[in-house]
């Protein structure tokens, strides 16, 4: 009965460390990658896929997916 009572107050304890250690890694991950934010989308004037902005063929009249795509719909 004595080993099962110390059997039980190791359990605890390796239960709370183990916690308290992931709490540690988990906060340390938190704060050293903030997310990234979010890309502007535009769409495509000629198919109409999404795209981010920054990937974007820029047309005379509207945004393009690609020089394709602009040269297809602006002559």
């Amino acid at each position: 009965m004595k080993f099962l009572l110390l059997f039980f107050i190791f359990m605890v304890f390796a239960f709370q460390w183990r916690h308290s250690r992931a709490n540690k890694v988990n906060k340390a991950v938190r704060k050293s990658a903030p997310p990234p934010g979010a890309a502007a989308m535009v769409v495509c004037a000629h198919c109409g896929v999404h795209l981010p902005a920054t990937e974007a063929v820029h047309g005379a009249q509207a945004v393009y997916c690609s020089a394709a795509h602009r040269l297809a719909r602006e002559p």
